[in-house]
């Protein structure tokens, strides 16, 4: 009994992380086009028309911003960050468990401290201080909301992963390797 419910909520957590995943692919590939276009539209309006559109620069820097965070947030999600997988795999099979439990919990507290709260807060002060952009139409606020947004991304991999470890540890190890 305990064992169906543990594999039907790895199953639901690894659908969530599907899920989310696509939805992030398809972010990220949106704000690329649109920071190639507007790298693209400075130079352009650089050479061919003697002065680069003053926007194009602040635009491209907060498109820089989201795109990394979001791309931060995929990473987690694929398991791609850097690590020791060699000596973690030398540990025995318990200790391997601990140590990717450790890991998860670690990573957790940091993006929720850190890309939650503390992006919350960034956001909030900012908006309260009515700081706007120099030279795009828009309140400053909004190039920080990346942060807590890609934070939120973060804690929901972290968790599916967390159920993942919880759930069966041995089984998804045997199940597949890639």
């Amino acid at each position: 009994m305990a064992g169906s419910r543990n594999r039907a909520a790895l199953a639901g957590a690894i659908a969530a992380r599907k899920v989310l995943l696509c939805a992030l692919r398809w972010v990220v590939i949106g704000l690329m086009a649109l920071l190639t276009l507007d790298v693209l539209w400075g130079v352009i309006s650089r050479y061919a028309l003697g002065q680069q559109a003053k926007w194009s620069e602040e635009l491209a820097r907060m498109l820089l911003v989201w795109l990394s965070l979001f791309g931060a947030s995929m990473a987690f999600a694929m398991k791609a960050h850097l690590g020791l997988d060699y000596f973690a795999g030398k540990l025995h099979p318990t200790a391997r468990r601990l140590n990717k439990l450790l890991g998860i919990g670690i990573c957790l507290a940091f993006a929720i401290s850190v890309f939650l709260v503390g992006g919350m807060e960034l956001v909030a002060n900012t908006a309260a201080s009515g700081q706007t952009m120099v030279a795009l139409p828009f309140a400053k606020w909004w190039e920080y909301v990346a942060v807590p947004a890609s934070g939120a991304f973060m804690v929901a991999f972290l968790l599916e992963q967390l159920v993942e470890v919880l759930a069966s540890p041995e089984e998804v190890e045997r199940q597949d390797p890639s």
